[in-house]
């Protein structure tokens, strides 16, 4: 990788914000504006998940796919180095963030200075204060929520705080912290750029050659074949299955970038994935007076399970401060027949999945046993198709067979705290999948109505891919030998 000469030092200015939110960088001169995005985003704390453009002598620069009529004459942002731009000392240009909330930031170039050689760029400088949080209502609807944080009796006090987490600090800045992002941003560049380079190729040249694919599909014909009309309509519908390809094609047309820590999506993200669920779930929760909103996607297990799948079986890529992309696999996905779908996550699930997502409490922060998984394979697996049994007693055996174990003073509700982890990371996952049929009763005695599993059934799907799963080599489409 060739070092550059020069590189820029920019001012960035958060404008009409009192008092002013900035940052200072250092930024090669061959970087692109998209690249330039990416780098504000994470000096200024944004989260990328909404449209931006660049303002340079009446010129504007961004995605042109979204300049929807063409009436603003959008450059393509990746097109443009900042070297090839005409900027000079004391330069200055308009990068906008969030049409909505319009935040508008002035950049300064302060000075163009040789590169250092060992230096990796780019670097904050210094900086001083947070930037406002994402959907606060842009200038107005900050200095509004200011008020109201810092004002205890004001009517939105509670509100505001709950939204954004319990506190805020405005004065909070720290540049070890920004340098640490940006950090990830380099590490990250190389497969980015790759991508990036890539997006004018022929997307036959990323996916699978036909060789492969047919090498993994003719290992699943006798299997497919032996489905039957009925079977195969079942693995279309299974609701997982849409969720999935949901899932791709919100990803597919809105790369988003992960939240700093976790890497999640957007909460806004969140919202409008799940709204298009076979069967959404719920995301606000009404007690009282009181309405509690979702803040995260580890509170929603449907969409967390769904994400988990898709990442795990190469479907999407991304991470902390990392956009989130569907990959050729992922694009390849919906034209595989819905049972090698199902079957290939499924695979993954009980391959690569850490089942403790399902369960994320203190009793297993050792994780499980490492016979866990093959002993639910193997309890699942000596089920008879259609039969009643007793969640307890296939509980109870994976438990033994298992070593399932939890460490609490009081042993006294052990037994069913571990057919609680039991129904959270073994019984969920495989009625998503479809594998089985689960039946509730209702227990008043407690004067709430808990709804308690009772019975689970294993249904023709999953006497289907367990019979396959004792009988196949591999089970991976995009890695068939």
């Amino acid at each position: 990788m060739s070092h550059p000469k020069q590189v820029y030092q920019l001012k960035l200015t958060l404008d009409d914000v009192k008092p002013p939110v900035w940052r200072r960088l250092l930024v090669k001169e061959d970087i692109n504006l998209l690249t330039l995005h990416e780098i504000i985003q994470r000096a200024m704390g944004w989260d990328d998940y909404h449209l931006h453009m660049f303002t340079m002598a009446g010129q504007i620069f961004g995605d042109p796919e979204d300049d929807e009529f063409g009436d603003l004459g959008t450059k393509n942002e990746t097109r443009y180095k900042l070297n090839k731009l005409g900027l000079v000392e004391k330069s200055k240009f308009k990068y906008e963030y969030d049409f909505g909330d319009s935040w508008q930031h002035t950049i300064l170039v302060e000075k163009i200075i040789p590169a250092e050689k060992g230096i990796h760029y780019p670097i904050c400088l210094a900086g001083r204060r947070a930037c406002p949080p994402e959907d606060v209502g842009g200038v107005w609807g900050y200095e509004n929520f200011l008020e109201a944080i810092t004002d205890p009796h004001h009517k939105e006090h509670d509100e505001y705080l709950e939204w954004i987490g319990g506190s805020f600090d405005p004065e909070e800045f720290d540049r070890d912290e920004v340098n640490e992002l940006l950090r990830i941003i380099r590490s990250a560049r190389g497969k980015h750029t790759t991508y990036l380079e890539t997006e004018d190729k022929e997307m036959d040249e990323l996916l699978p050659t036909e060789q492969e694919q047919m090498a993994f599909l003719e290992g699943l014909t006798d299997w497919m074949n032996n489905l039957g009309n009925e079977l195969l309509g079942k693995f279309e519908s299974l609701p997982l299955r849409h969720d999935i390809l949901t899932f791709l094609d919100y990803i597919s047309k809105n790369p988003l970038a992960g939240t700093q820590s976790t890497g999640n999506l957007p909460r806004k993200a969140v919202y409008a994935i799940c709204e298009r669920f076979v069967d959404p779930p719920k995301l606000e929760q009404t007690i009282g007076s009181h309405t509690f909103k979702v803040r995260s996607e580890d509170e929603v297990w449907p969409l967390l399970f769904v994400h988990t799948l898709a990442f795990h079986s190469g479907l999407v890529d991304g991470g902390p401060a990392r956009k989130w992309r569907t990959t050729p696999e992922g694009i390849l996905f919906p034209q595989i027949p819905p049972p090698i779908q199902v079957v290939s996550l499924f695979v993954h699930w009980m391959i690569d999945c850490d089942w403790t997502i399902a369960y994320p409490v203190s009793g297993l922060a050792d994780g499980l046993p490492n016979e866990f998984k093959f002993a639910t394979l193997n309890t699942l697996s000596a089920l008879s198709e259609g039969q009643n049994i007793p969640f307890q007693t296939f509980a109870d055996g994976v438990i033994s067979d298992s070593g399932l174990k939890w460490y609490s003073q009081d042993q006294s509700f052990i037994q069913m705290i571990k057919r609680a982890v039991i129904e959270q990371v073994a019984i969920d996952p495989m009625t998503r999948f479809g594998i089985l049929e689960c039946e509730y009763q209702v227990d008043e005695s407690n004067g709430h109505g808990y709804k308690q599993l009772n019975t689970i059934q294993l249904t023709s799907i999953g006497k289907a891919i367990l019979t396959l799963m004792t009988s196949a080599s591999t089970l991976d489409p995009y890695n068939p030998g």
